[in-house]
């Protein structure tokens, strides 16, 4: 796995008629040409063990706590009949990491991300979003159905259409196994414009590929890309999903505004551009 930068992309930036200098800007690619043409074709890049030893465990721990503090507005409610539990959930989905805990901070702008998620789509992304799922084995089936996470292609398709792009790269702070619930995917999925996972399916469907990773693997996929997770059998499954997208791309809609007095205010005072630009502050017009 390319840790460290494999080649310089050198973007230069057109501005409009007012004039001004182009905007030139270097990206240090942790990932090798070929890689990412393999991303691009298959809409998926694996990344073993790409974060270990402290900082996994600080990762792990933060989640934890939020998962602790935010797991009853979760539970069933009250006068839900004990006996007839939910047949399937998604387990328990934490959003605005980045607000809750610093721990998460240097996710950011972590270059094995930030720089692959550049060179696939520009040099001006933001972050569309740091959350997590965390599942757990039981009689609940906590497995997800075929789905995308970003699906706007209408029918028929106009002659000026942009397709929607984005990254999600899933972080797992544990091993991906028959028991915590491996990821299956569909390769090349992300390039199928007439047709959408089928709904509320989550038997294997033909081409689908299984994943199997150790814990601190990243899968970095295109949002379209069709794929499911599988229900744990034992112990518990926490992944992190760190979103990017185009700077011009509205944030994402899922789990509502973010906390007013989030963590991320104090990132943007300290004023570092390059924040900003992630936190969709700069970069588009």
């Amino acid at each position: 796995m390319p840790a460290m930068a494999t080649h310089q992309i050198s973007y230069h930036v057109l501005k409009d008629h007012m004039g001004g200098e182009p905007l030139v800007r270097g990206v240090a690619v942790c990932a090798r040409p070929d890689e990412l043409e393999s991303l691009g074709r298959d809409g998926f890049l694996i990344r073993e063990a790409a974060i270990t030893g402290d900082w996994l465990e600080s990762l792990r721990r933060a989640l934890d706590r939020l998962t602790e503090k935010e797991w009853p507005a979760h539970r069933p409610p009250p006068d839900a009949r004990p006996d007839e539990p939910p047949v399937r959930s998604w387990g328990i989905i934490l959003r605005h990491l980045l607000d809750k805990d610093a721990a998460f901070h240097d996710l950011l702008s972590w270059p094995p991300a930030l720089s692959v998620a550049r060179a696939m789509m520009g040099p001006l992304v933001r972050l569309r979003g740091l959350s997590a799922r965390v599942s757990h084995a039981g009689a609940e089936h906590q497995d997800t159905p075929w789905h995308q996470h970003l699906r706007v292609v209408p029918n028929p398709l106009p002659p000026w259409f942009s397709r929607p792009h984005a990254i999600d790269c899933l972080i797992y702070l544990d091993g991906l196994n028959d028991d915590t619930g491996p990821l299956s995917v569909v390769p090349g999925s992300h390039h199928w414009l007439d047709r959408e996972p089928p709904p509320a399916r989550y038997e294997p469907v033909p081409g689908e590929q299984t994943l199997r990773l150790p814990a601190g693997s990243m899968v970095i996929l295109h949002s379209n890309l069709w794929h499911r997770a599988l229900s744990p059998r034992a112990g518990k499954r926490r992944v992190l999903i760190l979103s990017y997208t185009p700077c011009w791309l509205r944030e994402s809609p899922h789990g509502g505004p973010a906390p007013a007095d989030g963590l991320t205010r104090e990132l943007i005072a300290d004023g570092d551009e390059e924040i900003r630009e992630l936190l969709g502050l700069t970069g588009h017009t």
